[in-house]
């Protein structure tokens, strides 16, 4: 009976460390997506700049390059603009696709809703601005993030460590 009740604590106080380090994980993956999305608007900024390529195969070009979830966002926009629809709806409900398996925070994800809005519907300059404006947006929203991972890592997982411990001691 006590050798099922000390495995019992045990289950639970691993359990607890690993709930722990899920949260510590949505900051630390916050930061890399981050990091995705300002190579995205950086090689968008340069392709729009020289006017290289039109939105649906630069994002197509860039897709490539990025990892999931920004990749197939850029994949899908890519695809549907080839069907002659408004950017800024495509880029909206990618947006809103996307969220489900990001872990951007609301303002990221505003940051670059407000992009999408601006897409489409001005000359290349225009555009190139405000591709700037979102890039530093997104380099604060980064920064932000990686201070957030720095002191929200260890303290997630102390926590979860530590409530599995409190529980596992009340199982014994």
């Amino acid at each position: 009976m006590i050798a099922l009740r000390i495995a019992l604590a045990l289950v639970v106080g691993v359990a607890g460390y690993m709930l722990g380090s899920m949260f510590a994980d949505r900051l630390r993956r916050r930061v890399l997506e981050l990091d995705e999305w300002q190579a995205l608007l950086q090689l968008l900024q340069s392709d729009v700049a020289y006017g290289a390529l039109e939105l649906p195969r630069a994002l197509e070009k860039i897709a490539r390059s990025l990892r999931p979830p920004t990749r197939s966002f850029a994949q899908r926009v890519a695809r549907r603009l080839e069907g002659h629809v408004r950017i800024q709806d495509v880029w909206r409900e990618e947006l809103e696709r996307m969220r489900a398996q990001s872990c951007l925070a609301p303002e990221d994800l505003l940051a670059l809703g407000e992009l999408g809005d601006a897409l489409g519907q001005f000359g290349r300059a225009e555009h190139a601005r405000h591709l700037e404006h979102a890039l530093a947006r997104i380099g604060v929203q980064r920064q932000r993030a990686a201070d957030e991972r720095g002191r929200g890592e260890r303290l997630w997982r102390t926590l979860g460590a530590t409530a599995g411990m409190a529980i596992a001691l009340l199982l014994l």
